[in-house]
């Protein structure tokens, strides 16, 4: 019987492992990329749409989604983002890009905790304007208000509101240059450079 059993797992693991030599050849050949098999398994577009997240959106398997977010169209949410709705409401807007790694909080447990539970849990709403990038790293406290048309660079920290076509990076979050949309074109414009 353990015999039998010990045949019937390495079976396994050999079919296991010749679909995901050739799904990571097939991406590979199709996108140029190698991801885990949970990846490589999934349909990040179809994910999306039975998150109810907006038309067009895609999200990898990778991503942690607490609560309920209302996501636009056409926004791409990217491996190992967490989007926290618990704490209240979160609406990112139709065309966004988030990096990998993002984390975007509507709640906060550091009052709670330094009170020795006395203080509540801090919740707040999030939201972010439409066509908005948010680079790797970044990390969107409760309570802040992103505008439409802005970068958010690679591990800033956004505390409060960013206005509309704004370029902001550091901990905490500065405005460093302006999207400047005219006439069809897109011109980044930053401050105080040299």
């Amino acid at each position: 019987m353990v015999y039998t059993m010990i045949n019937t797992i390495d079976a396994i693991k050999k079919k296991f492992l010749e679909v995901q030599e050739k799904l990571t050849e097939v991406m590979q050949e199709k996108y140029d990329r190698i991801l885990p098999i949970t990846e490589l398994l999934s349909d990040r577009w179809k994910r999306a749409k039975l998150a109810g997240l907006g038309k067009g959106c895609s999200l990898y398997e990778s991503v942690y989604i607490y609560g309920k977010p209302k996501v636009g169209e056409e926004t791409k949410i990217n491996p190992f983002v967490i989007l926290d709705a618990s704490g209240g409401e979160l609406i990112i807007g139709d065309g966004c890009s988030i990096a990998s790694q993002v984390m975007i909080f509507t709640h906060s447990t550091h009052m709670k905790c330094v009170s020795e539970n006395k203080c509540p849990i801090i919740k707040k709403p999030v939201s972010i304007g439409s066509y908005v990038f948010i680079g790797s790293g970044a990390v969107i406290l409760p309570g802040s208000r992103i505008g439409s048309h802005c970068i958010i660079g690679a591990n800033a920290v956004v505390s409060k509101d960013i206005p509309n076509n704004s370029i902001v990076a550091g901990n905490p979050a500065r405005v460093i240059g302006e999207v400047r949309l005219a006439g069809g074109k897109t011109e980044l414009v930053y401050f105080n450079r040299k």
